[in-house]
């Protein structure tokens, strides 16, 4: 069956025009990503074409092409509205919003509390934001160096049993599993539980098995999902443009527009 793409289109303009509105009245200003970037081995997502002479992405990642732009001097509040594709010209219509030149820590709580204050404007309270920390994952990565992209996949879909079946010593599993299993409230990561005790809110978790992002990520990253279902409603997390702190999330709208029908 058909799409009827003037419903669809309609639907999903009354949700972002309720998600610009708060976002604009917090201070943040709309940013026009260009449709084609000129190809880097930095940025993500996108579909590579080239004009016979130089190698493009049609509709990149916004966030790596940020990065990749490496123009932030003063401190900026921006979100967008953009078409993501991959290689096999599959589409994704995302909302992100983010924090360019921000502080550790203030910069994640912002981001959190205005996800939180956006779905609650779209009345959808059924959710949680769970977040985790790339670096506590380094070190024991590092133990299992040459299964280290088998692990990473494993954990993405949340398959310990993939693991199991790697050639890696009982010991490192074990510590792993300790990271991939742990779920609460509270943790031995102090930035994590300074997060969760300043936004305050019981639907924010610390899942360290939660890593299942772009490479461009330092160390707090989050997601939010719907627990009624588990669709992933949004991801982000902490970056850097040129050493200066940064970070965001997006929405994937395709998701919301589903929950809102």
């Amino acid at each position: 069956m058909k799409k009827d793409i003037f419903a669809e289109s309609k639907t999903l303009s009354n949700i972002v025009n309720k998600m610009r509105n708060i976002l604009i009245q917090n201070g943040y200003y709309e940013l026009f990503p260009p449709s084609v970037a000129q190809y880097s081995e930095n940025l993500k997502k996108g579909m590579k074409f080239s004009d016979g002479k130089n190698f493009y992405l049609l509709k990149p990642d916004v966030t790596s092409w940020l990065i990749e732009m490496d123009k932030v001097e003063e401190k900026q509040k921006i979100f967008y509205v953009s078409e993501v594709l991959n290689e096999n010209l599959n589409s994704t219509w995302q909302l992100g919003f983010e924090i360019l030149n921000g502080e550790h820590l203030k910069a994640e709580e912002e981001i959190i509390r205005l996800t939180i204050e956006l779905l609650k404007n779209l009345e959808i309270s059924n959710f949680f934001v769970d977040v985790s920390s790339i670096k506590v994952w380094k070190n024991v990565l590092n133990k299992a160096a040459t299964y280290k992209q088998d692990v990473i996949k494993a954990i993405e879909v949340r398959n310990f049993g993939l693991i199991e079946g790697l050639e890696i010593d009982q010991e490192i599993k074990n510590e792993i599993g300790e990271l991939f299993n742990f779920r609460g409230k509270q943790s031995n990561i102090n930035s994590l539980n300074t997060l969760l005790k300043s936004i305050n809110d019981e639907r924010i978790f610390i899942d360290l098995g939660t890593i299942k992002y772009m490479d461009y990520y330092e160390d707090i990253v989050f997601e939010v999902y719907a627990p009624d279902n588990g669709h992933l409603l949004g991801n982000g997390g902490q970056y850097k443009i040129n050493d200066k702190y940064a970070c965001g999330l997006a929405f994937n709208l395709e998701v919301i527009k589903e929950m809102k029908r």
